[in-house]
C-alpha cells in the first residue's frame, strides 16, 4: 500500500483515549508502532512467531508504551480497543477463521486481505507455491464475508498496480542481496510469476477498518 493509504486507513481507527491495541502477527512491528504515534497515548502488544522480527520490533520501540512477544498470536485473548492484522490472516488459519476470532477480541479492526481481483488460472496458482483458489474469495466475497462475522467496512483502500510492482520488486531485491541459493530462487519465483499472463493483475489487496 503507499503511504498515504496506510497513513489514512491507521487515522480512520475509532478508539478511546489511551486505547489497548493487539498486532496479531506483526512481523517487525511497523503498523503497530505507527499506530501507536497517531493515537498517543497508546499502549500496544504485538506477537509473532518470528523470533528476528520480534528483535527488530523491540528495537524499534523508543519511548512508546508497546511489548513485543515470539508467540502463537492465536492464543492471546482480549479484550483490545483495537486489532491490528494486516496480511496475517494465516495466524488463525484463513481469513474466515481470523474473521471470526476478531469478533472476541476488539469492536475494530485494521485489516489486510488478499482477494481474486480476477479468476486465478492454474499457472499462476502453482507459483504462489501450490495455492488454491478456495484460499480466498474475490472482492465482493470477501466483503460478504466480513458482513457476516458481524464487521461493517468504515474504511477501505485498495493497492494498485505500482504498489504491487513496489511490494514484489523489492521483496526479489532483497532476497537477491543476500544472495544464498534459497533466496535467489526465491527471487526468480517472484519474477517467473509476474512475468505470466495475469501475473500481474490476479491478486487483490485490500487495507480496511472494520467495526463491529
Amino acid at each position: 500500500m503507499s503511504e498515504a493509504a496506510v497513513t489514512e486507513a491507521i487515522s480512520a481507527l475509532s478508539v478511546p483515549p489511551n486505547p489497548l491495541i493487539f498486532d496479531s502477527g506483526c512481523g517487525n512491528g511497523e503498523m503497530l508502532l505507527r499506530t501507536l504515534r497517531r493515537h498517543a497515548p497508546a499502549r500496544g502488544l504485538g506477537v509473532d512467531l518470528d523470533e528476528d522480527a520480534i528483535a527488530d520490533a523491540n528495537r524499534g520501540v523508543g519511548d512508546l508504551e508497546a511489548r513485543f512477544e515470539v508467540g502463537d498470536a492465536a492464543a492471546v485473548s482480549g479484550p483490545f480497543n483495537a486489532v491490528i492484522n494486516v496480511g496475517a490472516s494465516h495466524v488463525y488459519g484463513d481469513f474466515r477463521a481470523a474473521l471470526a476470532a476478531f469478533e472476541s477480541l476488539a469492536p475494530v479492526i485494521l485489516y489486510g486481505e488478499g482477494y481474486w481481483a480476477k479468476h486465478p488460472s492454474q499457472a499462476f496458482l502453482d507459483a504462489l507455491g501450490g495455492a488454491t483458489i478456495d484460499e480466498l474469495e474475490d472482492r465482493s466475497g470477501l466483503r460478504a464475508a466480513i458482513g457476516e462475522a458481524g464487521f461493517t467496512i468504515a474504511h477501505e483502500s485498495l493497492a494498485g498496480d505500482q504498489d504491487w510492482a513496489r511490494y514484489e520488486e523489492t521483496l526479489a531485491e532483497n532476497a537477491e542481496r543476500h544472495d544464498a541459493p534459497d533466496t535467489r530462487s526465491y527471487a526468480a519465483r517472484i519474477r517467473d510469476r509476474r512475468a505470466l499472463a495475469g501475473g500481474t493483475d490476479t491478486l487483490g489487496f485490500a487495507l480496511m477498518v472494520l467495526r463491529s
